[in-house]
């Protein structure tokens, strides 16, 4: 979660991207599906370059659950400022949270699936 923070934060998609298995998959904050490594740096770089190029995350709580010693599962709680709507206008910082599985393979953990889920501000019913 630190090397994923740290490229979004430099605004590093190849870096980002580089996180990511060849095939894996990835839901947005918006319910888009990217299915393979190549998606996903595509999308990430075209939003990095309009409504997220001066955006920022910060890391508010990671859990990280070992489903056996080579695959792991991460809920991260994130904060996103610094957006813009497509029109550029500032959208509020918001938290997120973002479930990660990762596969450690030889050339270190690579992210098979991750979905972004944007937290809801508090309601009462």
């Amino acid at each position: 979660m630190a090397a994923f923070i740290a490229s979004w934060n430099r605004h590093d998609m190849s870096t980002l991207a580089s996180l990511f298995a060849e095939d894996a998959d990835f839901i947005d904050i918006f319910g888009n599906w990217f299915k393979d490594r190549a998606s996903i740096k595509e999308a990430l770089s075209l939003r990095h370059a309009t409504v997220f190029k001066d955006t920022r995350f910060s890391e508010r709580e990671v859990s990280v659950r070992f489903v056996r010693p080579d695959v792991a599962i991460v809920h991260a709680v994130i904060e996103l400022s610094g957006a813009v709507d497509r029109q550029g206008g500032p959208v509020p910082p918001g938290l997120g949270v973002i479930t990660t599985v990762l596969d450690k393979t030889g050339q270190g953990w690579r992210v098979i699936a991750l979905q972004n889920t944007a937290i809801a501000p508090s309601q009462s019913i």
